[in-house]
């Protein structure tokens, strides 16, 4: 026990991956306690049901933080709503629902290299321009449906979104886990992650050393893009439908879970686990609340507490980091 204890205090990632498990064990109780209906059996698949569109916003938006600059995108959940308004009109117009929901993830790339572009070339902060296009991209999905959702997808689309495996839905077991494991294994095994978290730690002495930095986070932004585009797709194909508000209040909750989950907000450290769990740790919140016919307001305001002490913790994460390359420095 005492070298296990030792290993946890001499990595501060793996120390807080073990709080936020510890913190989802006491929502689970929590949760357990306010509603008599949250430890039932159907609850599990429930609860993962909501998991995987929130989980790629998450996963993109730690991406995107991960880098520094500091980055953020607060465009995520408009890009979700008018993927999905553009792939309706796709479908609407005859073409098949699979050929449009790649075309769909292809625009949601296109939208999140505008948000790197205004960004990383034309130097706009990274909160003004993505709450710029947050709201142009919002207002044209809305615009161009009136409001009014877009149905006429066929049933079998359903698969992705509705059907399950192993009693696990799929979009989670198939879509989710995979690219959360690719992610970490590129964070943490590959080049091109040792050059993100260069990119967060210190852009100028990435920059010296040969890295192309605009390059890094434009390419972040259109991954957090095609990520978004993904968990569009998801969305239509669990209500058979295009909803142009599909995405609305999803940026913050991505914002959200990224910083819960251990990345720093200014970048350089964090990642794929803390994240996952975090995710996991809204989501019971959300739908333990919901079950509990809780207002709303408390929930944004549970999820307002949670940010605040998430961006509070992660100073103190950082400088524990910080001490510990020291250590192995000296």
């Amino acid at each position: 026990m005492d070298a296990l204890m030792g290993r946890l205090r001499g990595d501060p990632l793996r120390t807080r991956l073990m709080v936020l498990l510890g913190l989802w064990l006491v929502a689970l109780v929590a949760m357990s306690l306010v509603s008599p209906y949250f430890l039932q059996a159907r609850t599990v698949p429930y609860l993962l049901q909501y998991v995987p569109i929130l989980g790629l916003l998450g996963l993109g938006q730690t991406l995107v933080i991960l880098a520094g600059g500091p980055g953020i995108d607060l465009s995520v959940g408009s890009i979700v709503s008018l993927v999905g308004v553009f792939v309706g009109a796709l479908v609407t117009a005859g073409i098949g629902v699979w050929p449009a929901s790649a075309a769909g993830i292809a625009l949601g790339a296109g939208l999140g290299f505008i948000n790197g572009f205004l960004v990383n070339v034309l130097r706009i902060p990274s909160l003004m321009a993505t709450l710029a296009t947050m709201f142009a991209f919002g207002g044209l999905a809305l615009a161009t449906t009136q409001g009014r959702p877009i149905g006429g997808f066929p049933p079998e689309f359903g698969w992705l979104g509705q059907g399950t495996t192993l009693g696990m839905p799929n979009a989670f077991l198939f879509v989710l886990l995979p690219v959360a494991v690719v992610l970490h294994v590129m964070l943490t095994r590959t080049v091109i992650g040792r050059h993100i978290v260069a990119c967060g730690n210190d852009d100028r002495a990435a920059h010296l050393a040969g890295l192309n930095v605009t390059r890094v986070r434009v390419g972040l932004y259109v991954l957090s893009g095609v990520l978004s585009g993904i968990g569009s797709v998801i969305s239509m194909s669990w209500f058979l439908a295009a909803r142009p508000d599909a995405g609305k209040g999803m940026e913050l909750l991505a914002v959200t879970i990224a910083v819960l989950g251990g990345t720093h907000i200014f970048g350089g450290t964090g990642g794929i686990p803390g994240t996952i769990v975090a995710i996991l740790i809204v989501t019971t919140l959300q739908i333990g609340l919901q079950l509990a016919n809780i207002s709303a307001a408390w929930q944004l305001g549970l999820i307002g507490v949670l940010l605040i002490a998430s961006v509070s913790s992660s100073g103190g994460f950082k400088l524990g980091l910080f001490r510990r390359s020291l250590g192995a420095g000296a």
